[in-house]
């Protein structure tokens, strides 16, 4: 039976709010017919008009409630999915799980699909610079990316030298373009990575620096500025150093050797998660073809070795039926 759509005036332009009415009661239908394709398609579309109306927390809400059945029917909806929720979940300050769903969103999708790839690409971009990795340069320079990744290159260079001034340049220099690819809210946030980029690379450089050659060195427009970030670097643990308030210095310490820490195992841990849940994906998205020639005469064995253990049980049971009777009489 085919879906029923509700008609409306021709000409009356629709608000948000009736098209997420509509695409609600739409979902609902299709979850009733178990149309699986279908709920697919009309999940990401409520996912995307959630997301231009900036309803973040709405479309965070609504895929906690849905049950999406793994692995996707469609890759080209797998991969809008994995998007949408990656962007949603990178906004809401969860950059690790927004990672691998862009990750998948790549990988499931279609080759051919050159918009769509940019367009993950570079939100995978900022949102590995936001865990405080640094991408490589080769997917910068890939032949059909070269030009579109161009501003995010740009920007991969501020954050590795902690070059804050010439961030903030490049920010307002590209921001209708970062604005159009959803990413300036998210690149807004990096500013801190390029602070504290700096101020390691400041802290290795000098055993003792006056905060005045610290706020000219970072770009910052005052001195107080400068005494709140160092304070805080200090106190998160960003740099080893000690603030000297009568002389107006940062005294740096002994580097400490990351080795000698936890870091390297939890970095290990979230690498072997990681392969975990691909590997876990890939043998629940993997079927067999019902055109298997092999797998069709296994099939037709072992039905046929069912009717025949039925029909075995159906003579046995008549036969007893038929022994008890005799004896009764």
């Amino acid at each position: 039976m085919p879906l029923i759509i509700p008609k409306t005036e021709v000409g009356a332009p629709k608000s948000d709010n009736e098209k997420l009415e509509e695409l609600m009661r739409m979902y609902r239908a299709l979850c009733v017919r178990h149309d699986e394709v279908g709920i697919e398609i009309i999940l990401n579309d409520i996912l995307a008009l959630m997301i231009n109306n900036h309803q973040f927390e709405q479309a965070e809400s609504f895929v906690a409630t849905c049950d999406i059945k793994l692995p996707h029917r469609a890759n080209n909806q797998a991969a809008r999915y994995y998007y949408y929720v990656g962007l949603v979940r990178a906004l809401r300050l969860e950059y690790v799980d927004a990672h691998q769903c862009m990750l998948q969103a790549l990988r499931k999708a279609p080759e051919r699909a050159f918009g769509f790839r940019i367009a993950a690409t570079k939100l995978s971009l900022v949102i590995q610079l936001l865990l405080g990795e640094m991408p490589p340069r080769a997917d910068f320079l890939m032949k059909e990316m070269r030009e579109p990744l161009s501003p995010y290159l740009q920007l991969a260079g501020c954050v590795r030298f902690g070059q804050l001034g010439r961030f903030m340049t490049i920010l307002q220099q590209y921001k209708d373009t970062f604005e159009h690819d959803r990413t300036y809210s998210l690149i807004v946030r990096v500013r801190q990575h390029v602070i504290k980029t700096g101020l390691r690379r400041i802290c290795q450089a000098y055993s003792r620096i006056s905060i005045m050659d610290v706020c000219k060195k970072l770009s910052l427009p005052e001195i107080e500025d400068a005494e709140y970030i160092l304070s805080k670097a200090i106190y998160d643990g960003v740099i080893s150093a000690v603030i000297d308030n009568e002389k107006g210095e940062l005294i740096t310490s002994d580097t400490v050797d990351v080795y000698a820490t936890s870091e390297p195992l939890h970095a290990l841990q979230r690498r072997i998660m990681f392969l975990n849940t691909i590997h876990n994906d890939a043998r629940r998205a993997m079927r067999y073809s019902e055109t298997d020639p092999d797998l069709a005469e296994e099939r037709k064995k072992a039905a046929q070795a069912e009717r025949d253990a039925l029909e075995r049980a159906i003579e046995d049971d008549e036969g007893y039926d038929e022994v008890d009777f005799e004896e009764g009489v």
